[in-house]
């Protein structure tokens, strides 16, 4: 085993952005769930201190994760949708997914901060604000965009690029508002605004996870879109968390320093088991690794 005889390796190719070598054989062990379907409570969640709350206050259940709107400003910054999620003791019936596929690639027009304002308004006011308890498959409750063959053509010819970081609990709550605050302010429309609470610290020299709040989102392809990058990067730094490499085309050499505590051991690793730079990437390459 690698970890055995080699745990410096080990170590760096657990998220290692594959720059260390292929993993061809990874044995895990697996929770036991008594059932197909998970108990699912929704709600609508009215700002950013709600939503801390809400994870606070289900701190104790199997899954949670936020949908929030990420263009909301004022009294209403950070509102969205709350769901929590624990096994089900009993069997679900659920009908087969067939994926709807997204027609066509919006045109350029219609992705705008009107539209998206509209678009998450609505979805905002589908939850209940005393909330509502349903029934969901895995599948559908860990993948719901899987359910849209194509979701990606909702941003247009131009495309996205995703931005996901997480920041610790105890910068969390600030940084968060300076994160959502820059979003709104600059009319990055993303339909698809994800927050979660994250657990451990991750065993990789580059793992992504920590203790802390990740906030993630789609930003539209456009001119201008490189400096709200920077601005968000800017504020992940100050507040001593990370940007997830897995996500990542944009986040300078010195931020990927500052972020990552073990690079400079990483960058050590591999000048060991590969100085010729045979495994390399344009990540790599702009990030100096």
């Amino acid at each position: 085993m690698a970890e055995a005889t080699d745990p410096d390796l080990f170590r760096a190719t657990i998220g290692g952005i594959g720059l260390t070598g292929i993993i061809t054989a990874i044995c895990l062990r697996l929770a036991a769930v008594p059932s197909n379907a998970l108990t699912v409570q929704r709600r609508r969640v009215a700002n950013l201190d709600d939503f801390l709350q809400g994870f606070k206050d289900a701190a104790g259940t199997a899954y949670s994760v936020g949908w929030i709107d990420a263009l909301a400003q004022g009294a209403a910054l950070g509102r969205g949708v709350l769901e929590t999620a624990e096994a089900s003791p009993h069997d679900g019936t659920f009908p087969s997914r067939k994926a709807k596929r997204f027609p066509i690639d919006a045109p350029g027009w219609l992705l705008n901060g009107l539209s998206v304002r509209a678009f998450n308004a609505l979805y905002w006011r589908r939850a209940s604000i005393v909330g509502q308890q349903t029934t969901a498959s895995y599948a559908q409750f860990l993948y719901p965009l899987d359910a849209i063959e194509g979701w990606n053509r909702m941003y247009g010819k131009q495309g996205f690029r995703q931005f996901q970081c997480v920041v610790p609990f105890e910068t969390g709550e600030r940084a968060l508002r300076r994160l959502l605050e820059t979003i709104a302010s600059a009319g990055a429309a993303s339909f698809l605004a994800v927050l979660k609470v994250m657990g451990a610290q991750g065993r990789g020299m580059l793992s992504f996870g920590m203790p802390g709040y990740s906030l993630a989102l789609d930003i539209p392809s456009r001119p201008g879109s490189e400096a709200v990058f920077a601005a968000l990067e800017r504020i992940t730094r100050d507040a001593g968390g990370r940007i997830y490499l897995a996500k990542d085309s944009v986040m300078s050499s010195d931020g990927f320093n500052a972020m990552y505590s073990e690079a400079g051991a990483f960058r050590a690793l591999r000048e060991r088991i590969d100085p010729q730079r045979r495994l390399a990437s344009d990540m790599s390459r702009r990030l100096k690794l």
